[in-house]
């Protein structure tokens, strides 16, 4: 019976995904996981990931409200899988780490048609060339991912606006309105001590800095820290 549903579920077009969205009416913390699943490279998230994106304490709380969530788009569409998410998502398991949550083509052409991604909120940012992965028991993420994450980046701006916190640089200003609120963010917390319970404060522990002032503060492992980083801009020297 399972497997019945999961061949319905692929049979699903985008039309029928946004139907039953329509009809769901999502609230927006419903909205804002699907944004951070969308914002992920290769639309592959695990469930923590989104928790830290959210600001939850434990990932616990984020598979009950996705999977609720995806229980409700499973009674619009008539399917019946053993686990509600599948409706939304296939699952990949690397041994010794955490499934991998990848949405399904159908829902990713379906959010692109209703358009529920700022084009802000992408993964903008190139990864450093070491591409480094922290790995806790069960969590593994790249190192960037934090100051990618769609949600946390977005409060980090609306918060403390758009300009460079090191040189003070604004995008919008210099290019004009196309540019505007274009800016990276920076974590201010050592990456060596988020645990794999760490949750993420937009306010306390990211800064929007611009791609120059953002390449500077990485040159260095420990990175520096933005008072380093404004104070070679004001004496010219490296600290």
């Amino acid at each position: 019976m399972a497997t019945d549903a999961l061949r319905d579920i692929e049979l699903l077009t985008p039309a029928d995904y946004i139907g039953a969205l329509s009809r769901v009416a999502p609230t927006e913390s419903q909205w804002e996981m699907l944004r951070v699943h969308m914002a992920a490279p290769d639309h592959t998230v695990t469930v923590r990931h989104i928790a830290c994106a959210l600001g939850f304490s434990n990932w616990n709380t984020t598979n009950l409200l996705y999977g609720t969530f995806a229980g409700q788009l499973c009674n619009e569409l008539n399917v019946s899988p053993a686990t509600n998410l599948s409706v939304l998502v296939e699952f990949f398991k690397t041994p010794g780490l955490e499934w991998e949550l990848r949405l399904r083509p159908a829902v990713v052409v379906a959010l692109e048609e209703l358009r529920i991604t700022d084009s802000s909120w992408s993964y903008q940012e190139e990864l450093p060339a070491n591409n480094l992965l922290l790995e806790g028991a069960s969590f593994t993420v790249k190192v960037s991912a934090f100051e990618r994450n769609p949600v946390a980046r977005q409060k980090c701006i609306n918060h403390h606006g758009s300009n460079c916190a090191v040189c003070g640089f604004s995008f919008g200003t210099a290019y004009g309105k196309g540019a505007d609120g274009y800016i990276h963010v920076h974590h201010l917390k050592p990456l060596a001590s988020i645990g794999e319970e760490y949750v993420i404060d937009p306010i306390k522990d990211l800064r929007p800095v611009c791609p120059n002032c953002h390449a500077v503060i990485h040159l260095r492992q420990p990175p520096y820290s933005i008072e380093e980083v404004k104070g070679m801009l004001q004496s010219g020297t490296d600290t």
